[in-house]
């Protein structure tokens, strides 16, 4: 005989454990628990992806090449020149300096050397030229600021006369001192205006930023908008290309490995300051000339 009932085989248990799983499973799929669960996870991964993206792109853009321009505003020793007639321009005998070619930089600099580009100090009071004045500076050096400070009107005053020259090689001894890299920065940023504006431009420009010194280092914008203030076109995307933060590395491994122990060094017609009265050493240069 057929039996009638077509779930042989089940009990009234049976039915009600399947009814309760079919419930369950229903009341988990409507609250969204594994969905959200899976949601998160999959949210979780792209933030990690994400993250790691960035910092790979951060490294890839705070990594400077060792290779690069010459800036338009500089001769191949990194230096800025300031003259009665402006600043000039695609001096350089070399359009590219590469870091590699030099040689590694001394624990002891030899301060008895002289750095290229500086004039023969035996023969610089005949040579029919303005007092050369060379400042190796860095952005974040207090002493350097208390240079700029106290012998910025008097060097104006001489370079306005068209007795004096005076060329600025920024360095990044000080790169260290702040959390990103502010020495090197300010020195391409300084490349950036001097490439754009007249010689008093830059010396304003240069004085406003050395106000800022050690307030930990100023940022790409804060030091677009000083150059603004100045005459200078430059935004914190084109400081923010680096593009002559190879120069500043040769500069400084140029420098150091030619006698530059520190900063302010300043060589005056071929002669290094050492002690004394800043003021009554340039006069005396300025007084030899013939």
């Amino acid at each position: 005989m057929v039996s009638k009932n077509n779930n042989a085989g089940s009990s009234p248990a049976d039915a009600r454990e399947r009814a309760r799983q079919i419930a369950d499973r229903q009341a988990r799929r409507h609250s969204g628990r594994p969905l959200g669960l899976i949601l998160g996870i999959v949210a979780l991964m792209l933030a990690i992806v994400l993250i790691i993206g960035l910092v790979m792109w951060q490294n890839s853009k705070s990594k400077i090449p060792e290779a690069g321009p010459v800036p338009a505003s500089a001769n191949q020793y990194g230096g800025i020149t300031v003259t009665k007639d402006g600043i000039p321009q695609n001096t350089s005998d070399v359009e590219e300096r590469d870091l590699s070619t030099l040689p590694p930089a001394p624990e002891e600099p030899d301060t008895t050397k002289t750095p290229p580009g500086i004039v023969d100090a035996d023969k610089a009071a005949t040579n029919g030229e303005p007092v050369q004045l060379v400042v190796f500076q860095d952005y974040e050096c207090v002493h350097c600021a208390d240079f700029e400070k106290e012998n910025a009107e008097l060097l104006k005053k001489y370079v306005d006369a068209g007795k004096l020259d005076v060329e600025y090689r920024n360095l990044n001894f000080l790169d260290k001192a702040t959390p990103d890299q502010y020495s090197s920065r300010a020195a391409n940023a300084a490349y950036l205006v001097a490439e754009q504006v007249s010689a008093d431009q830059f010396l304003e420009y240069s004085q406003e930023v050395f106000t800022h010194q050690g307030t930990g280092g100023l940022s790409n914008q804060e030091l677009a908008e000083i150059a603004g203030k100045h005459g200078a076109s430059v935004t914190a995307e084109d400081i923010d290309e680096n593009t002559y933060r190879p120069m500043v590395d040769v500069a400084t491994r140029e420098s150091v490995t030619n006698g530059v122990a520190g900063t302010p060094t300043m060589f005056v017609d071929g002669k290094r300051y050492e002690e004394g009265a800043f003021e009554d050493m340039l006069k005396k240069a300025v007084d030899a000339k013939k």
